[in-house]
């Protein structure tokens, strides 16, 4: 009888605190608004109060992420980003957008997606335990490399990487690895670990890793399976955007000075210098490989009466079919 008497008792209650909004609107006129009614009350439960009241937990805080560097694919059916926890690893997250599927890449970042839309890489930051521990001096420079094939979700991982690219047809996978060192094995000497570091020019091997046996096989080129070609002392490379051109620059570690490979089927051609640096490829696609053209700076590097070190720099270009290092053309002022 208590609970139907307090029901009643509620219901009463609710019809008289809403009566006054039904009657202002009732007698409003034309010429006159109908007087808003005041809030209805609002009850809240203990359970809810302590819900809004409670300070957040640490499960809580681990579970809020932020989302870096999203990428799509060229033909939209791809999207990858990194995720970056408030606490803990992050990763790189790969969605397709016409089924679904998902693929991770644990403590992935900067995810890239090939232009043939099969291959998601990116470079893999060490465990934050290990990153904590790890001894800074005479470390070997680079990351670790994850290439995933979106069409079996099969990873190859690469060491010590400094920069990476894959060719226009995802022909071959090119990319810059750090040499092994002295300290590497035996560790740092004493002077080597008390003297600051120099700022030198980074040099690695450069290796071209054949991904594609099919696009391999319609150019009749041998393919050997597992095969990676490499050429070491390699300050840089780049690839071109429409084909599968690509230059690297190569470091004589006798006399200092560098030469410039160019690399397409059937056209090498090369440019010697001395600091070869600021490769960009342009041209190519609708107006064929006629219309390609790599710019690069060369310069020379001497130093003055005040002791001073000065650059004496020129801009080359160079065009295909010319395949001569004296073909390649100066298009600069001379200084």
């Amino acid at each position: 009888m208590r609970n139907a008497s307090a029901a009643l008792h509620w219901t009463l209650l609710v019809a008289l605190l809403a009566f006054p909004v039904i009657a202002s609107a009732n007698t409003a006129t034309d010429d006159q608004e109908p007087v808003s009614s005041p809030p209805s009350p609002t009850i809240t439960t203990a359970a809810q109060t302590a819900a809004q009241n409670r300070t957040l937990t640490s499960r809580d805080v681990s579970e809020f992420r932020a989302l870096h560097n999203p990428v799509i694919s060229a033909d939209g059916a791809w999207m990858a980003v990194e995720e970056r926890p408030d606490r803990g690893d992050g990763n790189v997250r790969v969605w397709s957008t016409e089924r679904d599927l998902t693929f991770s890449i644990e403590r992935g970042q900067n995810p890239r997606i090939s232009r043939d839309s099969r291959w998601v890489s990116a470079l893999q930051k060490p465990l934050i335990e290990d990153s904590k521990t790890a001894k800074q001096t005479n470390k070997r420079a680079g990351q670790t490399l994850v290439l995933l094939d979106l069409q079996d979700g099969s990873r190859r991982t690469f060491d010590f990487v400094l920069s990476y690219d894959l060719t226009y047809s995802s022909t071959y996978l090119l990319y810059l690895q750090s040499p092994e060192t002295k300290a590497d094995e035996e560790g740092p000497s004493k002077d080597e670990a008390t003297k600051p570091a120099t700022k030198e020019r980074k040099v690695g091997t450069l290796h071209q890793v054949p991904i594609n046996p099919a696009r391999l096989a319609r150019t009749l080129r041998p393919y050997v399976p597992g095969k990676m070609y490499t050429k070491e002392n390699v300050t840089q490379f780049a690839t071109h955007e429409t084909n599968d051109h690509f230059a690297y620059v190569f470091h004589d570690e006798e006399t200092g000075g560098e030469t410039l490979h160019i690399v397409k089927w059937g056209i090498r051609a090369w440019h010697k210098g001395d600091k070869i640096e600021g490769l960009c490829w342009a041209g190519g696609a609708s107006g064929g490989d006629e219309s390609i053209t790599l710019g690069f700076l060369d310069s020379t590097e001497t130093t003055g009466e005040d002791g001073k070190r000065r650059l004496n720099s020129a801009l080359y270009m160079w065009q295909p079919p010319q395949s001569a290092a004296e073909q390649f053309t100066r298009v600069d002022t001379p200084q």
